[in-house]
C-alpha cells in the first residue's frame, strides 16, 4: 500500500495552499495587542529583558496578552502558535498545572466564543504550543486572549511570540501550506511510522485516519470537492 500512495503524490507537486497570517506578536510586531499589566507599556526592550508574563498578582488582577481585533467572517478555524515560557522560580512552589495557559477566541465584548486550556506535558522551560480553535458560525471580528487563569505569583508564564493564523485543513505537517509534502506524512502516519494529532491527520472528519483521508487531502490540493 505504501508504494501505491507514495505514486499518488508524484503529479500533486506543483498544487499549493497556504494559510494566511492573522496576527503576529514578536519583539518587532506588537502595534496593536493588549497587555493588561498596569503600568507596563509594550516595547521591544521590555518584551525582550522580561516576556510577557501571564499570571494573577496578589491582588487578584489578571495580566492577560490580547490580540488586535482578527476578521474571521470567513474562518471556521484559526491556528494559534505560541512560544510559552515557564518559570524559572523556586520549583517546590512551582505548579505545573497553574502554570498551564488558556489561549482563547473573544468577541469585541470580552465574551469567550471558544477556548483551549492547554495542560502542559512537563516541566521544561520552553513550550512551542500549536493550538487549533473553532471559529462560530456568524462570527466576524474576533480577538485572541492568553491567560493563565489558574497561576499566581509562584506560577507564572511569559508568550515570548505567537501567530494566529488561518487553517488549512490537509496542513498534516502544520509548515502553513498543504502540498505533496502533507500527504507523504499523511501516509507515514497511516503506516504507524510517525504519530500525530487527529486535528492534523483526521482529513475528512470521520474520526479515524486511514486511505480515505488521503484521498480526501489528495482531492483538498487539486480542489476537486
Amino acid at each position: 500500500m505504501k508504494h501505491l500512495l507514495l505514486s499518488l503524490t508524484l503529479a500533486l507537486a506543483a498544487f499549493t495552499a497556504s494559510s494566511t497570517d492573522l496576527a503576529i506578536f514578536n519583539l518587532n510586531s506588537f502595534d496593536g495587542w493588549i497587555y493588561t499589566r498596569e503600568g507596563v507599556t509594550l516595547t521591544t526592550e521590555y518584551i525582550g529583558a522580561n516576556k510577557v508574563h501571564i499570571f494573577k498578582n496578589s491582588a487578584g488582577k489578571d495580566f492577560t496578552l490580547i490580540s488586535p481585533a482578527i476578521d474571521c467572517t470567513a474562518l471556521t478555524t484559526v491556528r494559534v502558535r505560541v512560544g510559552w515560557q515557564s518559570p524559572t522560580c523556586n520549583q517546590d512552589k512551582y505548579n505545573l498545572t497553574k502554570n498551564s495557559p488558556y489561549i482563547e477566541l473573544i468577541d469585541l465584548n470580552g465574551n469567550v466564543v471558544a477556548q483551549h486550556y492547554y495542560l502542559l506535558p512537563d516541566i521544561y522551560q520552553l513550550h512551542d504550543l500549536d493550538i487549533l480553535l473553532p471559529v462560530p458560525e456568524g462570527s466576524n471580528m474576533l480577538k485572541v486572549r492568553f491567560a493563565a487563569w489558574d497561576a499566581d505569583l509562584n506560577s507564572p508564564g511569559a508568550i515570548s511570540n505567537a501567530i494566529v493564523s488561518d487553517f488549512n485543513i490537509g496542513d498534516v505537517n502544520a509548515d502553513g501550506q498543504v502540498n505533496v509534502s502533507d500527504v507523504t506524512q499523511l501516509i507515514s502516519v497511516i503506516l504507524g511510522e510517525i504519530n500525530l494529532s487527529k486535528q492534523f491527520t483526521d482529513i475528512n472528519g470521520d474520526g479515524n485516519v486511514n486511505v480515505s483521508d488521503v484521498t480526501a487531502l489528495i482531492n483538498r490540493i487539486l480542489g476537486v470537492q
